[in-house]
């Protein structure tokens, strides 16, 4: 039996609907995935920084232990035996 033009209608209704309905899950579960890209960028933007400053720290620790290294061997040299 042939749909009448109402009964496609109300059925193209629904379908709209919950093709709107699927919308709004689609756009809401978009929205979490944008915010936790964005948590994580930042995260890994902190992680960054927080190598680059260790780096940095282990620089000086290195120039550090070099120039007390250098020392100590002045000092041996130069120590009346």
């Amino acid at each position: 039996m042939a749909e009448t033009v109402n009964e496609r209608i109300t059925r193209l209704e629904y379908l709209m609907g919950v093709l709107a309905e699927k919308q709004a899950r689609l756009d809401d579960v978009l929205v979490v995935l944008t915010d936790a890209q964005i948590k994580t960028e930042e995260r890994f933007r902190e992680t960054d920084q927080r190598f680059r400053e260790t780096d940095q720290r282990f620089r000086d620790t290195d120039a550090r232990i070099e120039k007390l290294v250098v020392a100590i061997g002045e000092f041996l040299r130069n120590k009346p035996q």
